[in-house]
């Protein structure tokens, strides 16, 4: 097996492992609301999830520059390990509260330790291959994980469905600890002396800035995916189909789509990938039904499928190796904003105004900002851009 293969299966293991964890609880407000919580204190436990996974980011490019990828990968393995355990207090919204925050935190130490580690060890020209084939991981519990929880939720497998998540974070330990570090790629070490660059550094570039409110106002989309069974059971409807849709093209996309990620130009494509994702969700909302499920799952599959893998390339492609741990925490942690403030807005907004007009008017609002954005400035950065070249 070549160094990149075993570089690249070293990484994906972990990567698919601890999204099997985050995906599990896709459809975890199904059991919050048969244990009788509000919809408001279902999207603080679905939200603050990702707000610790957030506040995590930079610390983990700290934890990353000072002790390496592979004690990294281990530590926040168990973190994930207690958090998920606490989820058993399935009656108690502190020890629910508490669960998810840690929970989130090791999720966003864990996947952030991946990405940097990949972005310092991958040459710019197969950045895009590279990075769509790792990120195919994410997608695959989706189709798979997520179903099957939705599955042991409404088949009443509640205590089996609370253990899916420590027993898969201690298999996260497991892979994180066999990471391949091989020399000479510009991996991050522990106790490097190397000199990293600083915050000013990085806030200084203006396409970064406008990357990182790009990604912003596409997790605001994104993150409906983890309140949609609210909708679906609303309907009598199935999640999976969607799941299974997104996950399927998604797949598709990335794998045989691969190659042609290092071909076209990422940097006018992104905002439209979030607009696709953003007809998605208007489509599930305004006209429910499996079917539509199941269609807005392959259109958010394509948005999803190529934008995810252009957004990490693009944080490689406009900062320099010294700024990619720091610059990779920092998307991240502004992306995760939109997996935070979502399903608050969901838990607040849908008592008031109901599923469909609640997910439709997030739809709008992201679509609507992610056009300004590719109008405003993506469209005339890449045409300035590549005039100059």
């Amino acid at each position: 097996m070549s160094q990149d293969a075993k570089f690249l299966v070293s990484l994906f293991l972990p990567f698919f492992f601890i999204h099997c964890v985050q995906q599990i609880y896709l459809t975890y407000a199904i059991l919050l609301q048969h244990h009788g919580f509000s919809y408001e204190a279902t999207g603080w436990i679905i939200g603050i999830y990702s707000l610790a996974a957030m506040v995590s980011r930079p610390l983990a490019g700290w934890l990353l520059e000072n002790f390496g990828i592979r004690k990294m990968l281990v530590w926040s393995g168990m973190l994930s390990f207690a958090g998920c355990a606490l989820f058993f207090f399935r009656e108690s919204a502190a020890m629910l509260l508490i669960g998810r925050a840690v929970s989130g935190g090791a999720f966003g130490i864990y996947s952030m330790g991946l990405f940097s580690h990949q972005a310092l060890c991958v040459s710019e020209k197969r950045r895009g291959a590279m990075f769509s084939l790792l990120v195919v991981g994410s997608i695959l519990p989706m189709g798979a994980v997520a179903p099957f929880g939705e599955y042991l939720l409404l088949s009443s497998r509640h205590m089996l469905y609370l253990a899916v998540g420590p027993a898969l974070s201690l298999l996260c330990c497991l892979l994180g600890g066999r990471v391949h570090v091989a020399a000479g790629q510009g991996e991050v070490r522990g106790g490097s002396k190397k000199p990293w660059g600083t915050y000013g550094g990085l806030f200084s570039s203006r396409p970064f800035l406008f990357l990182a409110l790009t990604g912003t106002v596409i997790a605001l989309v994104d993150a409906l995916i983890i309140t949609l069974s609210l909708l679906a059971a609303e309907q009598g409807l199935v999640t999976s189909y969607f799941f299974v849709g997104a996950a399927v093209t998604a797949i598709v996309v990335r794998l045989p789509g691969a190659p042609l990620l290092n071909i076209l130009p990422r940097v006018p494509l992104l905002a439209p990938c979030g607009i696709l994702m953003a007809c998605s969700m208007l489509l599930v909302s305004l006209f429910p039904s499996n079917n539509a499920l199941l269609a807005g799952g392959i259109i958010f599959g394509v948005g999803l499928g190529a934008g995810w893998p252009m957004y990490h390339a693009l944080i490689s492609d406009f900062l320099a190796p010294v700024l990619r741990p720091k610059g990779t925490a920092t998307a991240l942690f502004l992306y995760d904003i939109g997996f935070f403030v979502t399903p608050l807005v969901v838990g607040y907004f849908l008592p008031r105004f109901g599923t469909t007009w609640t997910f439709a008017a997030i739809a709008l609002a992201a679509g609507g900002s992610l056009v300004l954005l590719e109008a405003l400035y993506w469209l005339p950065f890449y045409w300035k851009k590549r005039a100059g070249n």
